[in-house]
């Protein structure tokens, strides 16, 4: 695999102050700030850019659910303002924008569509959008460029560890080498777990037990819900679930 040159910036050298980051030979630019930032964000050329955002948080109600809201403004510092107004949840912004200008309107409600898919099929965090964009129609050119700069801004978030767009489903698996594999069993439900591609790895086959105990807390809960719902994990009538496909996970404890 050819390596990329990915450019992080700290504005202030802080590293938990305002972020840019840049792909070489692309001309993304990303620009990553606190809610309390807002202000030092809007004097840069950046905030009257139209471009894609992300807002993060957690949920009020349940601080391990990580909370997403996906949209896109041109320029992106009004509709950002308007929403602390508006959404408690969100402390960090990620907006994306493009050196040249050269995206249209269009091809950029077409990022902001495919950025919420990808995340709504992930799983991964809970999407405060009300509405699901609407994917706008356009051209095959249009198209192919669009998905280039799409794998740009997945690269980025990529690097700099937001998984929120990553699946639970390790595509490439049946061609990765697997090491040692870490096993445990409880209930007569037995659990293999691997480390591929730097990542936690509960392995295809694996079982769970059907029921949640109730001292486990409620983020493991959503997972469980997700992995069925998704059909990553199901339930064979044999008396537990079973993995029918290798499915990552940020830590060992799921």
């Amino acid at each position: 695999m050819i390596g990329k040159l990915i450019r992080l910036f700290l504005v202030d050298g802080k590293p938990n102050g305002l972020r840019t980051v840049e792909i070489s030979n692309m001309t993304i630019y990303g620009t990553i700030f606190s809610r309390p930032q807002i202000d030092l964000f809007s004097k840069r050329e950046s905030a009257q850019k139209p471009g894609v955002y992300m807002l993060l948080g957690t949920d009020v109600d349940n601080p391990e659910q990580l909370v997403l809201y996906v949209g896109e403004g041109d320029p992106v510092l009004p509709r950002i303002r308007s929403h602390s107004n508006k959404k408690d949840f969100w402390t960090e912004a990620i907006v994306i924008s493009f050196k040249d200008g050269y995206l249209t309107k269009t091809q950029i409600q077409y990022l902001e569509a495919e950025l919420y898919s990808l995340a709504n099929e992930a799983f991964r965090v809970k999407l405060d959008n009300t509405q699901c964009p609407t994917k706008p129609n356009i051209s095959e050119v249009d198209e192919a460029e669009v998905t280039q700069f799409l794998d740009g801004i997945k690269l980025i978030l990529a690097s700099l560890h937001y998984d929120f767009l990553e699946p639970r489903i390790l595509i490439d698996s049946v061609d990765t080498s697997v090491g040692r594999v870490f096993e445990l069993t409880n209930k007569k439900a037995t659990g293999k777990m691997a480390i591929m591609e730097n990542k936690y790895v509960v392995l295809k086959g694996s079982k769970a037990v059907p029921e949640n105990r109730n001292s486990i807390p409620p983020y493991i809960t959503k997972l469980r819900a997700d992995l069925i719902e998704t059909g990553i994990m199901v339930n064979k009538g044999d008396g537990f679930y079973t993995f029918l496909q290798d499915a990552t996970f940020n830590s060992r404890v799921v």
